[in-house]
């Protein structure tokens, strides 16, 4: 058997889509997490990895300032991979997280052209207050 591999995001972590209110996130993480908790999920490890994503995607999809840093480094992904199911092999899965180089922050030209213009206009008002 060949390895499996999932690209998630905390919105289909969670089962939700992008704009989910709070009592939505709330509920599909509660039922996320009894359905993956280490307690119900004993001996299987890609439970107790899955759980602890499911934990952070709902600390980030919670917390508006966090979501919000999250939604501008363009909502990474991460990865779970499963080794193949042999008998002698525990299942341990590994997790990549996407690469440091596409989280950099960029803007599209018009969100340049406002910093821009609020950059000039700031120096503007300064100046006018100092003169």
């Amino acid at each position: 058997m060949s390895s499996s591999t999932s690209t998630f995001n905390y919105w289909s972590l969670l089962g939700l889509s992008p704009g989910s209110n709070d009592e939505q996130i709330k509920k599909a993480f509660r039922r996320e997490a009894m359905r993956w908790h280490p307690d119900t999920n004993r001996n299987n490890r890609n439970a107790e990895e899955r759980f602890k994503w499911i934990n952070e995607a709902y600390k980030v999809l919670s917390d508006p300032k966090r979501r919000f840093e999250w939604e501008i480094a363009g909502r990474p992904s991460f990865q779970i991979e499963s080794p193949s199911n042999r008998e002698d092999q525990i299942e341990t899965p590994t997790i990549n997280r996407v690469p440091e180089e596409s989280k950099k922050i960029s803007f599209n030209p018009a969100e340049r052209l406002m910093i821009f213009i609020v950059a000039v206009l700031s120096l503007l008002l300064l100046n006018t207050f100092i003169l």
